[in-house]
């Protein structure tokens, strides 16, 4: 079972913004595991996601309350399955 959460920033892609995320992730045993960009249509969501994952839950949710306490936009934590 693994746990992941969800960073939303407004788009562009911001390349040295996803480095400083992925290192706090990283600090914490995690990894960004899926980047999603706005596609250009009209119904895109307008924000790039990282998907951060981990294998522990309760790892998970201290990595994202200091992503949070960064400013981040943070959805999650939430389990993601096998």
């Amino acid at each position: 079972m693994s746990y992941m959460f969800e960073v939303y920033y407004m788009a562009p892609r911001d390349f040295s913004h996803d480095a400083q995320i992925a290192t706090e992730v990283e600090r914490f045993g995690g990894e960004i595991t899926f980047t999603e960009e706005p596609d250009g249509s009209e119904f895109s969501c307008q924000s790039v996601v990282l998907t951060c994952e981990f294998a522990d839950l309760a790892v998970a949710e201290r990595a994202a309350d200091a992503i949070r306490n960064r400013g981040e936009h943070v959805e999650g934590p939430m389990d993601y399955g096998d």
